[in-house]
């Protein structure tokens, strides 16, 4: 069993990276849950959605000791969930932070943000994806930078292929810049995911079947 959290906040596109992820793993001939828990998907609003993977996957929301995977698109949301985080956990973080729309909120200084998460897990990877969507030429394609980058994750640890989910990726429109974003994700995470953050998410598959 595979559980992933995804987080954001609403317009970064988590929903769309979540079913363009679910969907490739159904292609797998994988069972999957998809579930949005918390917050609300408008611009602006705290948004978590849990996806479980695997064969004996039933109820909707995973235990809060088995997150294996969170993919947040910002540092705050990131944080935010890090009490899920476990020994196991691999964390992949867009390096962005967008202010809370409420008055008066203080943030932590970014450096402070990131040396708190790192302490969660051993396995945190810090992705400028909205940086890098912007240098290719999209201001909202950061999900597809981040879907790239986990991507070879999960093909690396057997639970999907790069080519499912590029078929999927393919689906929303704008083909040329959306591959374009996806591949840049998918290099970065070659250049950078070790061989131990892979087994960590491979050995969540051999539990489910142990």
């Amino acid at each position: 069993m595979l559980n992933v959290l995804i987080s954001g906040v609403g317009g970064q596109g988590l929903l769309t990276l979540s079913r363009i992820l679910g969907q490739a793993a159904l292609n797998e001939g994988l069972k999957v849950v998809v579930s949005e828990t918390h917050g609300l998907s408008q611009r602006g609003g705290s948004v978590s959605v849990f996806l479980r993977i695997g064969d004996s996957v039933m109820a909707p929301l995973p235990p809060e000791d088995d997150i294996r995977l969170h993919i947040s698109m910002e540092l705050i949301e990131a944080a935010r969930y890090s009490y899920l985080h476990n020994a196991s956990t691999v964390l992949v973080v867009n390096d962005k932070i967008i202010r809370p729309s409420i008055p008066g909120v203080k943030i932590p200084p970014k450096e402070e943000l990131i040396s708190a998460i790192r302490k969660t897990t051993p396995y945190f990877y810090l992705v400028s994806a909205s940086d890098m969507s912007l240098k290719l030429g999209s201001a909202i394609g950061a999900n597809v930078v981040m879907l790239g980058f986990v991507t070879y994750i999960l093909e690396k640890a057997s639970v999907v292929t790069k080519n499912s989910v590029m078929s999927e990726v393919l689906k929303l429109g704008a083909k040329e810049i959306n591959a374009r974003l996806f591949e840049a994700g998918y290099q970065e995470a070659l250049n950078k995911v070790s061989d131990e953050a892979v087994e960590s998410l491979r050995a969540s598959k051999r539990l489910e079947h142990s």
